[in-house]
């Protein structure tokens, strides 16, 4: 068993104009034995901005424990205000782009892998199969 306290470790990350944001990692892959990559806790300043990468093989999950945050995917997209008990998902490869509310705003934030058989890569054998019996 793994047990993640409190007194954890934590990184801060201090913006331009002195928000906060405050990330303590809960698990990590190598911890669990799912396709669980990052489970962080994060906790933004009033104000603060943070940038959670996407990348094409991941997808997250952000469920807001205190205060607001607006939460954003592309400059083209609609930005969302999340508040207590929201739970967002970002699709395969989207980074999220937060910005806390007045009052600052605490998250928890999982990664996850997302499965290397995907519907596309399914079909693609039944695809095979019907080429195969086409051909005279």
């Amino acid at each position: 068993m793994i047990v993640t306290t409190d007194t954890g470790a934590a990184m801060v990350v201090i913006g331009p104009n002195g928000e906060r944001v405050r990330i303590r990692s809960l698990a990590r892959r190598p911890m669990l034995a799912s396709a669980c990559e990052t489970f962080d806790h994060l906790r933004l300043s009033p104000g603060a901005h943070h940038v959670i990468p996407g990348r094409p093989d991941t997808e997250t999950v952000l469920h807001v424990l205190r205060g607001a945050a607006v939460v954003g995917q592309l400059s083209d997209e609609t930005d969302h205000l999340a508040s207590v008990g929201d739970l967002l998902m970002a699709h395969r490869g989207r980074t999220l782009h937060l910005e806390a509310g007045p009052l600052g705003a605490e998250l928890l934030c999982l990664t996850l892998a997302v499965p290397r058989h995907t519907a596309g890569a399914r079909a693609a054998p039944a695809r095979r199969r019907a080429t195969r019996r086409a051909r005279p």
